[in-house]
């Protein structure tokens, strides 16, 4: 009886010996992304309008679109109203997540506006770029906050888009 509990307990050892020394091969992977490029193709332009009889605001979508709730009078003559356009090139599938700023002033040698409530046309500012050749493009939409007075003249101010890979 010793003898089998003895033998059945080398067993075990060798057994569990055997089992502490497999391995596992295991292989390690990286992929690097191609750089992300944003290139702007159209700027953002509320277009012409008249001077404002109260504060008030200038939406334009980005589809385009241009709407004020009034106080104002949105002309069709030039510059017409334009949202912004860009173009995004890199990995192919690849999701990117775009930024846009709070807000940003614009001026002119007697005034200045803020424009804000920046959107783009990408549902939750997210895109996949194309499978087979890594583009995509979007654009962008914003609200002017019209002043009272406004003076006359031709406003313009910077903004920055940015996209990073998601």
């Amino acid at each position: 009886m010793k003898k089998s509990i003895i033998i059945i307990a080398v067993f075990i050892m060798i057994g569990t010996g055997l089992i502490a020394q497999n391995t596992a091969t295991t292989n390690a992977a990286a992929k690097i992304l191609s750089a992300l490029t944003i290139q702007k193709n159209v700027d953002l332009n509320f277009g012409t309008m008249t001077m404002p009889t109260a504060a008030t605001q200038v939406n334009l979508t980005a589809g385009g679109v241009r709407t004020t709730p009034g106080n104002i009078t949105l002309l069709a003559q030039a510059p017409l109203a334009t949202a912004s356009a860009y173009s995004v090139s890199g990995d192919n599938g690849a999701t990117y997540a775009i930024t846009l700023p709070s807000s940003c002033i614009i001026t002119a040698p007697y005034g200045w506006m803020q424009v804000d409530n920046f959107t783009t046309s990408k549902v939750g500012n997210i895109s996949t770029l194309n499978a087979s050749n890594g583009t995509d493009s979007f654009t962008v939409g914003a609200t002017l906050e019209v002043n009272f007075p406004q003076y006359a003249g031709s406003y313009s101010g910077t903004f920055d888009v940015s996209v990073a890979y998601n």
